[in-house]
């Protein structure tokens, strides 16, 4: 860890109560980034929320129970969470997703003494405009109440935890923090001893993480111009769901494997036996202009080549001067033809193929600049400021 978190357990004493209603109680930025690590800095941690991927024994863990629809989600989880912690001590609530902020208020009287944080995921009013489930005609009158509710609560926080700098700066309260969603030291140190020389990777080219209907049909569309051009290529997607995985079985040529879902502790072990991630969202929505493609820093601390659609907070952090050297690792497009990104990956994969190692370098850069210790030094660093505590360490 950094200065503000070395040393003798610096959060000693300070009781932590993380609710989500939204993610399960294992989500990597929740239990392993943000709990383990305030847990190794001596805070006491107990975290609510369900458990549908189990329910780990280092970390207290209060469980309830899944929703059972979205509209049990959105009105009912906030209030079984809050009432499933009511006798737990807390120092600082920390809550995940936008739904949690209804319980602010009771929340802020119940436990008087606390400070409430609002962790802030994504662009939650602006996803609405691309949900199916709701008729497209209401989606911008939806889309604007939410908004405006989720600010007026959000305002009731004592400090807002923005995965990246715009998401944090479109809420007005005072105490704002960056909590970039970077690797963990344990994502670096796992895929350490997993990862594959560039030129011996299996496979030549992996996507990871869940996808739209229309990113699916894209990416399958690049997956299949690239094995055009490549005819032994061999391609890799995983974390898609069932029905996605249908989606692509028709679209993708043989020697492209598809996984759905696996735990977060498999991806370095699968991710660095391959030589290009890529990344594609060639239409940039708004939910999209605030946020950074977690999946690009892990390709890169897999030591993976990159390729990637252009989106503000990552063309951001790329571009400062220590990226120069970059330029032949990582590729950043803004096109929505399928070809362009297949030529691009031909092109690093080539490179390897010759001896290059693109990935290398990002590797370098992410251990740098895209590690989880220096956003944990930062979520530190707030909560001794909130419980009045000095930030010396």
């Amino acid at each position: 860890m950094n200065s503000k978190t070395s040393g003798p357990a610096p959060l000693n004493g300070i009781h932590v109560l993380i609710l989500t209603s939204g993610h399960d109680v294992t989500d990597h930025r929740i239990y392993h980034k943000q709990a383990k690590t305030l847990s190794q800095l001596g805070a006491a941690v107990t975290i609510v929320g369900k458990t549908e991927r189990g329910s780990p024994t280092d970390i207290q863990i209060l469980p309830v129970d899944a929703a059972s629809s979205r509209l049990t989600r959105f009105l009912l989880m906030p209030w079984m969470c809050l009432w499933k912690a009511r006798w737990q001590q807390a120092d600082i609530i920390h809550v995940h997703d936008a739904e949690m902020l209804l319980i602010v208020i009771p929340a802020k009287l119940w436990w008087w003494g606390s400070k409430f944080v609002y962790d802030v995921h994504e662009d939650f009013s602006s996803l609405l405009l691309i949900r199916d489930w709701l008729p497209q005609k209401v989606r911008p009158m939806v889309k604007a109440a939410v908004q405006l509710i989720e600010k007026a609560l959000a305002s009731c926080a004592d400090a807002i935890v923005g995965v990246t700098a715009p998401l944090a700066k479109k809420f007005t309260n005072v105490d704002k923090v960056t909590v970039y969603n970077f690797p963990s030291a344990q994502f670096f140190a796992g895929a350490s001893l997993v990862v594959v020389p560039a030129r011996e990777r299996k496979f030549d080219l992996v996507h990871v993480g869940t996808l739209t209907r229309q990113r699916a049909l894209f990416l399958a569309d690049t997956i299949r111009s690239f094995h055009a051009m490549r005819r032994d290529a061999r391609s890799l997607i995983v974390g898609l769901t069932p029905e996605h995985r249908a989606l692509m079985e028709t679209r993708v040529p043989e020697n492209c494997m598809l996984l759905e879902k696996v735990q977060h502790h498999a991806i370095p072990s699968l991710v660095g036996d391959c030589k290009v991630g890529i990344d594609v969202h060639p239409w940039l929505g708004p939910h999209l202009k605030v946020a950074l493609p977690v999946k690009v820093c892990e390709y890169m601390a897999c030591g993976c080549a990159v390729v990637s659609s252009g989106m503000p907070v990552l063309d951001e952090i790329l571009a400062g001067p220590e990226t120069e050297s970059l330029e032949r690792s990582i590729k950043i497009l803004r096109s929505v033809d399928p070809t362009e990104y297949a030529r691009e990956v031909l092109a690093l994969v080539e490179s390897i193929d010759q001896g290059a190692d693109p990935g290398g370098r990002l590797l370098q850069f992410a251990q740098a600049h895209m590690n989880w210790n220096t956003e944990a030094d930062k979520l530190s660093s707030l909560y001794l400021r909130l419980t009045g505590r000095s930030c010396a360490m």
